[in-house]
């Protein structure tokens, strides 16, 4: 039998434990730690075909958010999985200062994502009626136009890196492959009220030619 894991954490009796991909998901404690586990899923099986990955993949992460919801955790990535109740509890015993350490660290706290958008350069310039020298002139200054504002676009985002920086020294910085958007995972208050109400407002003053976005709270995927 084997046993796949969603996160460790500190046990709860209120705790309100959800279904797992299968079954209702269970703690196997040790001490002061737990690990939120379910009962013969097989990885092999569950990676058969993209539908039944991608299933597995949400539902481990609705798993993990739900929980989250009620406590502090150290959630896993996805794919993990222990062959006995024996493995799980000597992971815990080898492990045990360090996951305490960091749930402590974590208490109270989650996850946000911060999404920066750019924001298309706008066009002062009507080039469509234009002909000759006037249009190429017309379109030689929409491209220095753009360029100027690119350029600006680019250093909204370095200032804007560290101050961001300066108020949140726990973040990872991320480059999305599409379309020039920047995120940015940050570790704050679970209540986030001094992150909407002063610094998302700040940020944004400082930069126009973006546009940005707030994640709800997260699980600290990108801090365990």
């Amino acid at each position: 039998m084997s046993f796949y894991v969603y996160a460790f954490l500190l046990p709860k009796s209120s705790l309100v434990l959800p279904k797992g991909m299968e079954k209702e998901v269970q703690l196997i404690p040790y001490q002061n730690l737990a690990a939120v586990t379910e009962a013969d899923i097989s990885i092999e099986a569950i990676q058969e075909t993209d539908e039944k990955l991608l299933e597995a993949v949400l539902n481990h992460d609705r798993v993990i958010r739900e929980i989250f919801q009620q406590t502090s955790l150290l959630p896993l990535r996805f794919g993990n999985a222990f062959a006995a109740v024996e493995n799980i509890i000597n992971h815990l015993q080898n492990h045990q200062q360090q996951y305490l350490t960091t749930l402590t660290q974590l208490a109270e706290k989650a996850e946000y994502t911060v999404t920066f958008s750019p924001v298309s350069a706008p066009s002062t310039l009507e080039i469509g009626q234009a002909r000759g020298k006037a249009y190429l002139l017309a379109k030689k200054q929409r491209f220095q136009q753009q360029q100027a504002f690119q350029t600006e676009q680019r250093q909204q985002w370095e200032n804007i890196r560290q101050l961001i920086v300066q108020d949140y020294p726990k973040l990872v910085f991320k480059d999305c492959t599409e379309g020039g958007i920047k995120q940015v995972h940050l570790l704050a208050n679970s209540e986030a009220e001094i992150l909407t109400t002063q610094d998302l407002p700040k940020w944004q003053a400082e930069c126009s030619h973006w546009q940005i976005s707030l994640s709800e709270a997260l699980p600290p995927y990108h801090f365990v």
